[in-house]
């Protein structure tokens, strides 16, 4: 895929190269995912994310780049699966948030995008920690500010551009740092393998902003990158063969779901709790539809909570340990 694309048209290029760039590796970061469970999952749960926002993208025909984003995310928010999926949900979400109203990306609009989808990655979380692909955001997103402040044409594409090297250099030393940021990572000497996914969807961007091939060679000599055999593990512990993960959408109103995050973070681990689309979306009674994912040993009772709280549109529950297939 050569050749610069803008507008639309690039959105629909991203999520393209991005898909091509998991699928690709998708195998290699199931075998590095060792947190928050060692489930083998990453790369197959960013891969359903970012299909579901390619498909959903060809097949809107909005113009307006944070609308098809907008509705690429939302899409993705109702398929996600895992804690790397639906966080990597919740940054198109967020991304898409400043960009209504712009027909183009520019440096600047990347820069507020990635502003918006840290603040609500973060929040999703009931517990975030650093070592983690919020990290690898976080520094982008610091990245891309200092880009958009330092451009002497900020609305050019030559802007956007010279922004997309340095992101990706500094995006592949937060990376690195990942390691020794988080336990588990050390202990099983191995970079965050959905920092790792983040790093590959950004190299989709440079891709298509600077109209080039991806650089599939980009995680070669990370921690724990090295070739294995097909099926092999890491050293990380196996996840609790009781431990399930739910991943349900609700329809609650703000006070509701921070009730239900408070049940949640009692009966469970891995809580995300996002709204699904845009404030305006709410219901003539204030409440949303949520998208939510927790691993948990008390899976009736949790499922039980998530019923009493309101009107549940979906559900599954999933052993936790398995790794989920994408064709």
């Amino acid at each position: 895929m050569k050749g610069k694309v803008k507008g639309t048209a690039a959105v629909r290029r991203w999520f393209a190269l991005a898909e091509e760039a998991l699928q690709t590796h998708s195998g290699r970061l199931n075998r590095l995912n060792v947190f928050p469970v060692a489930d083998s999952d990453t790369g197959a749960n960013m891969l359903t994310t970012v299909r579901a926002c390619r498909r959903a993208a060809d097949e809107a025909t909005s113009e307006d780049l944070g609308e098809l984003l907008s509705v690429a995310g939302a899409e993705a928010m109702g398929q996600a699966c895992g804690n790397s999926g639906t966080l990597l949900a919740v940054l198109i979400s967020g991304f898409a948030e400043p960009l209504h109203g712009r027909q183009r990306l520019t440096v600047d609009g990347l820069s507020q995008g990635l502003q918006r989808a840290s603040l609500r990655a973060w929040s999703a979380l009931s517990q975030p920690v650093e070592g983690t692909m919020l990290s690898v955001l976080d520094a982008i997103r610091d990245q891309a500010r200092h880009g958009a402040a330092q451009a002497g044409e900020p609305n050019s594409r030559a802007a956007l551009e010279d922004a997309m090297g340095p992101l990706l250099a500094t995006a592949r030393d937060a990376l690195e740092q990942t390691e020794k940021q988080l336990a588990p990572l050390t202990e099983a000497k191995v970079v965050d393998a959905g920092g790792l996914g983040l790093l590959l969807i950004f190299d989709a961007l440079r891709a298509t902003v600077s109209g080039s091939q991806l650089d599939l060679s980009l995680p070669d000599g990370l921690s724990g990158w090295d070739p294995a055999p097909e099926g092999a593990g890491t050293s990380a512990p196996a996840a609790d063969p009781e431990a399930m993960e739910l991943m349900c959408t609700v329809r609650l109103d703000p006070l509701g779901a921070a009730s239900l995050r408070h049940q949640l973070d009692e009966l469970g681990e891995s809580v995300i709790i996002t709204p699904i689309g845009p404030a305006a979306e709410a219901a003539a009674d204030g409440t949303y539809r949520w998208r939510i994912h927790v691993h948990t040993t008390e899976s009736e009772a949790t499922l039980s909570a998530v019923r009493d709280a309101g009107p549940l549109e979906s559900s599954t529950l999933t052993p936790l340990g398995g790794t989920r297939e994408v064709s």
